[in-house]
């Protein structure tokens, strides 16, 4: 009778050891598995996080598009339901209303604007997402919170359907004359970009 009940429990405790050894090795493999899964997704948010910001230097040193037409002061275009016209070109070097006048040896460059909204939905303007103004040597040239001070009216907010909306982008740029590139992108996701010449006495 012992006999019997060593036997049976010595063949219970290798039938245990068993499992657990292939409980030991399933979780391995589990764990294996998943460390390759996380590495993986870590390399891909690498390559897009390289990838991502290889484009945004690119962009803010890279020139305008040249393959299109290029538009000059007092022209209208249409981008889309929008329609663009600059009116006038003139520079700045501060006014009462301006809370800081512009670095030294720079000036502000400010562009009066025109846009119709010839869609039936409303549109939406912002003024630093819309408009690059770029130097001849195609430098981006970066915001100026005291240029955008200097403007007599900004160019945000929403345009009706059928409606206008006429204001002042404000740039900081140097003094020396010289010829600029504004790039208008009323959509940040699609390509469709003009360019406006912008001449500077």
């Amino acid at each position: 009778m012992w006999k019997l009940i060593v036997s049976y429990i010595l063949k219970s405790h290798n039938q245990y050891r068993s499992l657990n050894h292939n409980a030991l090795i399933l979780l391995l493999l589990s764990f294996g598995m998943l460390l390759i899964i996380s590495g993986c997704g870590a390399l891909d948010n690498h390559f897009q996080s390289s990838s991502t910001q290889s484009q945004m230097t690119r962009s803010s040193t890279s020139p305008p598009p040249t393959s299109q037409k290029t538009y000059v002061v007092g022209e209208t275009f249409k981008i889309g339901d929008l329609q663009y016209r600059l009116n006038s070109v003139r520079t700045s070097n501060g006014n009462a209303n301006c809370a800081k006048s512009p670095k030294f040896g720079n000036t502000f460059l400010l562009l009066d604007l025109t846009i119709e909204n010839q869609g039936s939905a409303d549109a939406e303007v912002r003024s630093m997402i819309g408009f690059q103004l770029y130097d001849k040597d195609g430098r981006n040239q970066a915001f100026s919170l005291r240029a955008a001070q200097a403007v007599k009216c900004e160019m945000d907010g929403t345009i009706t359907a059928g409606g206008k909306m006429r204001g002042e982008l404000g740039f900081e740029v140097i003094k020396e004359g010289q010829t600029f590139e504004l790039a208008i992108t009323p959509n940040p996701f699609s390509s469709e970009t003009a360019l406006v010449e912008i001449p500077m006495n």
